[in-house]
């Protein structure tokens, strides 16, 4: 070990750093775990199971009132400043 070069003035002492607990580190690794799991999933764009996915007819969506309809986000007029 080495001397400081100059002492440390009495003012200035030594602080001791906490000490981080276990849980503190069991939550550091599971909180990594789980976002690394969901980066991984996102970037290959990967789910859980293959869930079948079925195309809604576009008599539907252009109805009136349909899915996703423009009537069904806007309803008229809603006023203005």
């Amino acid at each position: 070990m080495t001397e400081p070069s100059q002492p440390r003035a009495p003012d200035h002492p030594v602080v001791p750093r906490p000490q981080r607990s276990p849980l503190t580190i069991v939550m550091i690794v599971i909180s990594v775990i789980v976002c690394g799991g969901y980066t991984a999933m996102a970037v290959t764009q990967r789910e859980f199971g293959e869930p079948d996915r079925e195309e809604v007819p576009k008599s539907v969506r252009a109805s009136p009132g349909g899915y996703r309809s423009y009537h069904f986000w806007h309803s008229g007029y809603h006023g203005g400043k």
